[in-house]
């Protein structure tokens, strides 16, 4: 646990870090957006207030953003071999 905060610091420091600062940004964010569209998700379907076709266009979202990163990921992977 240490060792993970020690990594976090240097990140935002002039050091070297194995936690590149680009890849912490992007989870964060995706995390918090995520976590946005859960609690809308939640509070939509406990209220009865979403309609199928909001949680169509959610789903195709997510489903299409996950999708891009996989793409990415493979493309990454090949050039690196």
């Amino acid at each position: 646990m240490k060792r993970i905060i020690k990594e976090l610091l240097l990140t935002f420091s002039e050091q070297k870090s194995l936690i590149s600062s680009k890849r912490l940004e992007r989870f964060s964010l995706f995390a918090l957006s995520l976590s946005a569209v859960a609690y809308y998700l939640f509070k939509g379907i406990y209220n009865w207030e979403i309609g199928s076709s909001d949680l169509l266009i959610i789903i195709a979202t997510l489903l299409g953003y996950a999708g891009f990163n996989t793409v990415i990921a493979k493309k990454n992977e090949n050039t690196e071999s």
